[in-house]
């Protein structure tokens, strides 16, 4: 053979053993940022579908927004003892009968809290039935669990009510 073939031989294979060394690991590197990049695009479109998801659920939620709306006025986020005091207070006033004694208990349960309150009124049986109307008319959530009547002598009634209310 001649010089000259051997050395386009050797060059050749050098040449293709410098490609081979040089572009080998490139390739590697593009072949995994090709997978990564799947992997990012099935992670994203996971996500998408998720948002797009709570999106018509939210959309399905502000359809009944009212609703929604009357609920939490009728169970609201916390037991504010001041804003049941001034209800009661209002009201009562309002329907012609004296309050004469509010006490509240502490608020009990996980979830849902129940707080117990006892009502002291007087007045006559009208303002009382107007009174338990409003109670029962409000927009907040009120069960009356115990009415206790007694009379003073003078016409007018004393009405004791165990009255329980919830929040979140």
């Amino acid at each position: 053979m001649s010089t000259r073939l051997i050395i386009i031989i050797v060059m050749l294979g050098t040449a293709l053993a410098m490609g081979f060394i040089l572009v080998w690991p490139k390739y590697n590197d593009f072949h995994s940022a090709v997978l990564t990049l799947k992997q990012k695009e099935a992670e994203l479109n996971s996500k998408m579908a998720y948002y797009s998801n709570i999106k018509e659920a939210w959309g399905e939620l502000e359809k009944y927004e009212d609703a929604i709306a009357k609920i939490d006025s009728a169970i609201p986020d916390y037991s504010s003892m001041p804003v049941l005091f001034n209800y009661f207070q209002k009201t009562s006033g309002e329907t012609g009968l004296i309050l004469e004694g509010l006490t509240f208990g502490e608020p009990a349960g996980d979830k849902i809290k129940e707080t117990s309150i006892q009502l002291q009124v007087t007045g006559d049986y009208s303002s009382f039935k107007n009174f338990l109307s409003a109670v029962g008319n409000s927009a907040r959530f009120f069960e009356v669990k115990n009415i206790g009547l007694s009379s003073s002598g003078k016409g007018k009634l004393s009405f004791n009510l165990e009255i329980t209310t919830y929040s979140y």
